[in-house]
């Protein structure tokens, strides 16, 4: 089976050329001279590049130095981090939650107010909170695979990943991109989430720390008590919505990663990409 990804190169310009040559590199993300692009090997594409066959080469073999037996079982990694997220993607947690947060259904009783200012006022009463179509044990099969994802001892991990992709015979724009998935996640953990506890304003990272190491998993006893007076609160309908959001964040980042590893074992060990 050929491989699902190939790089191309752009050699020679379209100037002088019938107009339709240059739409169809720009088509491929090319129209610049040395410009690369990895590209999927559909016969689309390939119908595209016979059209201009003239003006590009296409890279074929393995394309990052000698296959090893270390790096064959680096791609061994990839290949299991790949079908993981498959199998993630196919969780009931996943195909329930993919394209929206549910809604969060609250109430609140012995409410009185207070004025604070001519526009502002204090809301104080006990608060009841919850979700629809609420199944905690699709959450908790879920947060197995989030712990493999990133807990820094699992092979599969990403910052297991992340030393692959740090590894000297890597194409510099594969690192380039991975790097920018990890840390637009790892910014998206680390900004303030909508949950204000008294002058406390809680971070998504520390929010998705106490309920899976504290709410779900139970490996963290201060987690555990801050989660349980969590529910004594009231609040838990809000904690497990910026949760859901949070995971839909984690689950774009992981696919992105697995496409940048289908690219990489296409390029890196095309006889073995059909694998992945």
């Amino acid at each position: 089976m050929p491989a699902k990804w190939i790089l191309v190169m752009q050699v020679a310009s379209p100037i002088r050329r019938h107009h339709s040559q240059r739409e169809t590199l720009i088509g491929l993300g090319l129209n610049r001279i040395r410009r690369r692009r990895v590209l999927p090997n559909t016969p689309e594409v390939r119908g595209m590049l016979c059209k201009v066959n003239h003006l590009v080469h296409v890279f074929n073999g393995p394309l990052m130095g000698e296959i090893t037996p270390a790096k064959k079982n680096v791609f061994d990694v990839l290949r299991r981090f790949n079908r993981r997220v498959t199998r993630t993607e196919q969780s009931a947690f996943w195909r329930r939650f993919a394209t929206q947060v549910p809604n969060v259904i609250s109430r609140m009783d012995k409410m009185t107010f207070k004025k604070t200012g001519d526009t502002s006022f204090e809301m104080q009463g006990v608060i009841h909170s919850s979700l629809e179509d609420f199944d905690q044990d699709e959450i908790a099969a879920f947060v197995l695979d989030y712990r493999q994802y990133t807990q820094k001892n699992d092979a599969i991990s990403i910052a297991s990943l992340a030393d692959i992709y740090s590894q000297p015979w890597m194409h510099i724009g594969a690192c380039k991109n991975f790097e920018e998935f990890r840390a637009h996640f790892n910014r998206a953990l680390d900004a303030p989430s909508t949950l204000i506890l008294g002058t406390h304003h809680i971070s998504t990272r520390e929010l998705v720390d106490t309920v899976v190491y504290g709410g779900l998993a139970h490996s963290n006893p201060e987690k555990a008590a801050t989660f349980e007076s969590w529910e004594r609160s009231g609040i838990m309908g809000f904690v497990w919505a910026i949760f859901f959001s949070a995971m839909r964040d984690l689950m774009q980042t992981l696919k992105q990663v697995r496409l940048l590893n289908e690219q990489v074992l296409s390029l890196a060990d095309p006889e073995g990409a059909q694998d992945a």
